[in-house]
């Protein structure tokens, strides 16, 4: 068993017998006092504590390792003006030059 599951386990049973030894009444001030069991008190909160750290360490995603160029026109320029001269370059190089 991977160890993030025996400590799982362990908390949950811990989680359980902590909630069952506290059955009796309790008073529980709301708005106004309330008499309810511990188990139900201890439960609920547990419960928005559970949830409210699973929004707080959520994980987020992460970003990609490597971004591509999605832009598939190739802007015009006054260099354009330049690579259409017979300098020696093939259409090859011109295009790599347009690129940059």
């Amino acid at each position: 068993m991977k160890p993030k599951t025996i400590i799982v386990a362990i908390l949950l049973a811990l989680l359980l017998v902590i909630l069952f030894n506290n059955k009796e009444e309790a008073s529980f001030w709301l708005f106004g006092y309330i008499r309810t069991s511990k188990l139900l008190i201890l439960g609920v909160f547990f419960l928005l504590g559970v949830v409210v750290g699973g929004i707080l360490f959520r994980r987020k995603n992460k970003h990609p390792k490597e971004y591509g160029v999605t832009n598939t026109v190739a802007p015009q320029s006054e260099d354009d003006e330049f690579l259409d001269t017979d300098d020696g370059l093939t259409d090859e190089d011109r295009e790599f030059i347009r690129r940059d």
